[in-house]
């Protein structure tokens, strides 16, 4: 896939599978970590620690950010009703619906997972190390999940991370393009947090 550094690993995550009608990683739930998980890949050191406690991870999109993403609409969602897989995570959603190809970018701000949960062996997602802005992160599709499927999580502190996914509604739309929106979007929202703590 785009993006990818040199192979560092695949792995397979056991609990978090593709939803059913959008080929994300949204229906179960990793779980809570206290410590960081344990990987076969020699993780590097993050530049330095960006807590994401308490941030609205739509302020980490700009207005020239989302004019670059072509978003449209923005909303933020506390996670209670959220689809993704971190329960009560704050979320939020940039749509793209003024013209093709449409989709949407999911933003969670996850405060008690390491990224590092999707590079574990034993898990249903490929995975590959990567960096984002000197950031250690990991990109990511699940097993089974189809071509539209590409997220990036992105190491910012101890069990937390931000985790950035590209999700199309276009059909034309291919699995390249979605890794490489996902990144975009997660080097936007690296870049921004970094001038806010």
């Amino acid at each position: 896939m785009a993006g990818f550094l040199p192979a560092c690993t695949t792995s397979e995550a056991g609990t978090p599978s593709p939803s059913a009608d959008s080929g994300s990683t949204a229906t179960n739930e990793p779980p809570s970590s206290t410590g960081s998980s344990p990987t076969s890949v020699d993780v590097p050191p993050r530049p330095r620690d960006l807590s994401l406690d308490g941030l609205d991870p739509c302020t980490l999109f700009t207005d020239a950010q989302r004019a670059q993403l072509r978003a449209d609409d923005v909303r933020s969602d506390d996670g209670g009703s959220s689809g993704t897989i971190y329960k009560d995570m704050k979320q939020c959603t940039l749509d793209v619906t003024a013209a093709e190809p449409f989709n949407s970018y999911d933003v969670v701000a996850v405060t008690d997972v390491d990224f590092s949960f999707w590079l574990e062996e034993d898990s249903n997602a490929d995975a590959e190390l990567i960096s984002i802005a000197g950031f250690p992160a990991a990109q990511f599709h699940i097993k089974g999940g189809g071509t539209h499927d590409c997220a990036i999580a992105v190491g910012v502190a101890e069990n937390q991370h931000l985790h950035i996914e590209m999700l199309p509604l276009s059909d034309d739309v291919t699995g390249d393009e979605i890794c490489q929106g996902s990144r975009q979007a997660a080097e936007m929202a690296l870049q921004t947090l970094q001038t806010l703590r």
